[in-house]
């Protein structure tokens, strides 16, 4: 089965503090029929805006053969390991406080673009870390890569937000 997703807009939320910490946000509209989850995962891992090392550049999507710190040949839909929404909010509350306080005009964006859309996703998967042997020849330049997906078929949504600090 083939899936193409459309692209629906991204944000990225970057914490300006000194702690170099930054989250980008895409998100995707779900075809119409019914898709299995790893359909749908494949379906972004082969989609263009998915090519990205979040280090080059402002251009989403403007790495073909890089995604974060990791070779994009080695992602698969099976790296993502499904999770619940509040262990994944958990990860990234933690992750986002871990070296100063959150910059107080920057919640209400973290709220609305990241913890909201977490509770009412069907699924969220969180990419493993697959370890330095997939990193690409200079992937290890983020300090933390945290990648999540929420599919929400009620609305129509993949969204994928990473978090990371470089």
């Amino acid at each position: 089965m083939t899936v193409t997703l459309a692209h629906a807009g991204h944000v990225f939320l970057n914490f300006a503090n000194q702690t170099y910490q930054w989250v980008h946000v895409n998100r995707f509209e779900l075809p119409e029929k019914n898709v299995p989850d790893d359909v749908l995962v494949a379906a972004l891992i082969g989609h263009e805006w998915f090519g990205d090392n979040y280090a080059t550049g402002p251009e989403p999507g403007g790495d073909p053969e890089r995604h974060g710190p990791y070779w994009r040949d080695r992602i698969t839909p099976d790296c993502y390991d499904r999770i619940d929404a509040e262990t994944a909010e958990q990860c990234l509350r933690s992750w986002a406080g871990q070296f100063a306080a959150v910059p107080a005009h920057l919640r209400p964006e973290l709220q609305r673009e990241v913890y909201q859309p977490l509770p009412v996703a069907d699924r969220v998967y969180r990419l493993r870390d697959l370890g330095s042997a997939a990193f690409h020849d200079w992937g290890g330049v983020h300090n933390e890569f945290h990648e999540f997906l929420l599919i929400d078929r009620v609305n129509r949504t993949l969204t994928q937000i990473v978090a990371a600090d470089d």
